[in-house]
């Protein structure tokens, strides 16, 4: 992909993300602890409705299911803002790497 060899790409990788420090900002940091907060807040939420469905007294699905559509929105936030962060690092590492298209000198 980058016309290099594979060792060649490594070196540049690692010399690069030297460089370029670690992976998370401060802020990332802030995010990441934040998302974590809200994951463990779902699977608490998730914890209660499996020990309602084995006791009997989980609601109809009809009832519930404005409950798991919002889940399943906050679950794709939540891998959106993960998945940003992690392409966001990506691209930086592969700039101080020269290894964007055509930087391959």
């Amino acid at each position: 992909m980058f016309q290099l060899d594979r060792a060649e790409t490594l070196r540049r990788i690692i010399r690069a993300s030297l460089d370029v420090g670690p992976a998370l900002s401060a802020e990332n940091s802030r995010t990441v602890a934040a998302l974590a907060s809200q994951v463990r807040m779902v699977g608490r939420n998730l914890s209660q409705l499996l020990h309602a469905i084995h006791s009997g007294d989980a609601v109809p699905m009809e009832t519930a299911l404005p409950i798991w559509e919002a889940l399943d929105e906050r679950v794709k936030a939540v891998d959106a803002e993960l998945t940003a962060m992690t392409i966001a690092h990506g691209l930086k590492l592969r700039k101080a790497a020269h290894l964007l298209d055509g930087e391959n000198a």
